[in-house]
């Protein structure tokens, strides 16, 4: 029987990540897993798990969503959003209380049903605004100094 990789990503997601079960990675992903995230950078499989458990200490009450998931041959691309209250030291920084919200992309390429390597990208900077730790954007910042006008990318 074919495995559900979109099942498989969800189940990640809401495991791992909202129920703390870090186990699942073991289930979900080969032995020769690696992982490519913005503020983690490359990690292997237990690099992974140990990730995983960081954000979970820092929001334990952490809620995944998944917003949108798409498999297409050995590749599953999920659109998600966490949301959490920072309750625990989170790379240095002391808890704030702060509620947060995240949104991300994961790419995850599969081989004989696990999951084998993933790149992540998401809104990190946007987190550390929200824990007070990134200045805030200022829309056309400099620009309105220099006397021009903001525009478009």
């Amino acid at each position: 029987m074919a495995v559900d990789m979109k099942q498989s990503a969800r189940r990640l997601l809401e495991e791992a990540y909202g129920k703390g079960n870090v186990e699942v990675f073991d289930e979900l992903c080969d032995r020769g897993y690696r992982s490519h995230d913005p503020i983690t950078g490359d990690s292997d499989l237990g690099q992974a798990k140990e990730s995983c458990r960081m954000y979970r200490e820092a929001f334990p009450d952490l809620k995944p969503t998944l917003l949108g998931c798409y498999a297409d041959g050995d590749v599953v691309v999920t659109h998600w959003r966490m949301t959490g209250t920072h309750r625990g030291r989170l790379m240095g920084i002391e808890p704030t209380g702060q509620r947060c919200t995240a949104e991300g992309i994961g790419i995850d390429k599969v081989r004989a049903g696990r999951f084998v390597e993933s790149w992540v990208q998401w809104d990190a900077l946007g987190l550390l605004r929200q824990l007070g730790v990134a200045p805030a954007a200022q829309a056309g910042a400099g620009r309105a100094e220099a006397g021009q006008q903001p525009h478009a990318p």
